[in-house]
């Protein structure tokens, strides 16, 4: 059974979108939670009531950038309220399905492992990192180091990650709650997200791989999906989601599908 996990902080009709095109290219067991990183405390709370979709109450306004903490909230309340789960995946607000058999690709893709991302950058010196989230990262890496305890770190991509129930409990009997919040505090480290969760994943023994590389064509970093991608998205047979989706006439056009 697949948990999706969505952030999002504004656009309630969009949310209602999202959370059943989810429904719609997944099955009906699936189960969707919400984490509401704006100000407006009662952002979703309406949409998840009509849809039938958990709200995490754990829930923090987060800045763009800034949203590292968010998964990490999400799987502690999991854990507190006892939700039955098999994979956690990564939504943000922004990624729509356009095919199904998400969940059969998970069970295929993910035997043997424990977690999956976009890629898998495996960080060893700063002299050799181009990558943005991971030099703000080791500028912090004094900070970071003891809490990790590696000497070095992973990253990924935020959108979908996907991590098995196991290797959550796992993370989250490593981390030392009170470290993990003076850091969040107090950090600058961009995309935090993509490192913090692969990092602690591969600390525990998790094994991670990358999806495989057809599957990803339109999961993009910057340049928003434009409608014709779209549709050239919902007729390739091994492209399953597209992100990300900014303009309504997109998503739009995908719902209606």
């Amino acid at each position: 059974m697949i948990c999706f996990a969505i952030l999002a902080h504004k656009d309630e009709h969009a949310l209602q979108q999202q959370i059943r095109n989810i429904r719609k290219y997944t099955s009906r067991d699936v189960k969707i939670v919400l984490y509401n990183g704006g100000e407006d405390r009662n952002f979703g709370k309406e949409v998840c009531r009509k849809e039938h979709v958990m709200y995490c109450p754990y829930s923090k306004p987060l800045q763009r950038g800034k949203t590292g903490r968010f998964f990490y909230d999400v799987m502690r309340w999991l854990e507190d309220a006892k939700v039955r789960y098999n994979y956690l995946v990564y939504m943000e607000f922004d990624v729509f399905f356009v095919g199904h058999g998400f969940e059969r690709f998970i069970r295929h893709h993910m035997d043997g492992y424990d977690c999956m991302g976009k890629m898998i950058r495996h960080l060893t010196s700063p002299r050799s990192t181009s990558w943005i989230p991971g030099k703000t990262m080791w500028r912090e890496w004094d900070d970071w180091k003891p809490f990790f305890q590696k000497t070095n770190f992973y990253g990924t991509f935020n959108p979908m990650q996907v991590y098995r129930h196991d290797i959550i409990k796992r993370m989250l009997n490593f981390i030392d709650r009170g470290h993990l919040e003076r850091l969040l505090a107090k950090t600058n480290v961009y995309a935090l997200g993509e490192m913090l969760y692969i990092t602690v994943a591969k600390k525990v023994g998790g094994k991670l791989r990358p999806y495989p590389k057809e599957s990803i064509e339109y999961l993009r970093v910057y340049n928003r999906i434009s409608l014709d991608q779209a549709k050239e998205a919902k007729r390739n047979p091994d492209v399953m989601f597209v992100h990300p989706v900014k303009d309504a006439d997109v998503r739009n056009w995908i719902c209606e599908q």
